[in-house]
């Protein structure tokens, strides 16, 4: 199914904020309240990814704010997450790395043959994606007294992380390489943007504090900045119809981003 037809299938989870009346509603605009300038609105003022970012980010119901009033995200700054739900994520994201790391593979194969660089970098975040299993979700899994290898032999993705992975594998295979490019952003943006977001105030939960630390770190910053950058040269070339296509596209990625965290949250099952 192309990406622009499944927006229907997740436009509803974006209304769990406001599920709990009132005090969802409250949450949003706690979410909202005092967050800083985001990091491309700094670091690449005006571009068309920052400009993209500001669509997904401003206002108190858009996907960024309601992604911040989460109780996954919520539960990791006040030390509340419950840890069964942060180790049902972390397996998640071992996961889905593995389907990511050979989206960003085939995009980097389908770079103009004129920009190398491209090429090289996209192909380098595919390896580091592979290694990630080994480094980030072993040191995480650590904290649990178990494996990367014990908790995925069995495990699969939950459905809406099944459907996030799927949706970028798809669109990085079936479309053109600007269309793959606005489908791996948002993974690489939404985390430098939570993370930035969620530094401030900390957690008293030491594994979830060393989460945050680890995207609001320069070295994830500088890797995302990177990918953004190539996006807003990608961007540049184009004609508005095509630049309205990579809109939709991350739009649409990060709305699955939210579906990931409130999957894990719930720690979402196959009903069959």
């Amino acid at each position: 199914m192309p990406v622009l037809q499944q927006h229907a299938a997740v436009d509803a989870p974006l209304q769990h904020a406001h599920a709990d009346g009132q005090g969802g509603l409250n949450a949003v605009s706690r979410a909202a309240a005092a967050l800083p300038h985001s990091t491309l609105e700094i670091e690449a003022p005006g571009s068309f990814c920052a400009d993209m970012w500001a669509g997904v980010s401003t206002g108190p119901s858009s996907i960024f704010r309601r992604m911040l009033a989460h109780p996954f995200l919520t539960g990791l700054v006040d030390g509340t997450l419950c840890e069964q739900a942060f180790k049902f994520y972390i397996v998640q994201g071992a996961l889905y790395l593995r389907q990511y790391s050979r989206a960003l593979a085939l995009v980097a194969s389908k770079a103009p043959a004129e920009r190398p660089a491209w090429t090289a970098f996209l192909a380098r975040c595919a390896n580091e994606a592979y290694t990630e299993e080994d480094t980030f979700h072993k040191e995480f899994l650590g904290h649990y007294n178990t494996t990367v290898e014990a908790e995925t032999a069995c495990a699969r993705l939950a459905p809406s992380c099944q459907l996030y992975a799927t949706t970028i594998l798809s669109t990085v295979h079936e479309r053109a390489f600007y269309e793959g490019m606005a489908a791996i952003l948002p993974c690489f943006v939404v985390y430098l943007e939570v993370a930035k977001a969620l530094q401030p105030r900390g957690s008293p939960h030491p594994l979830y504090q060393k989460f945050i630390d680890r995207f609001g770190g320069a070295e994830y910053e500088s890797l995302a900045l990177e990918v953004v950058q190539i996006a807003n040269a990608v961007a540049a070339e184009l004609g508005e119809v095509q630049r309205q296509r990579m809109r939709a596209i991350f739009e649409h990625g990060c709305k699955l981003e939210y579906m990931f965290f409130d999957a894990c949250h719930t720690q979402q099952q196959w009903p069959l």
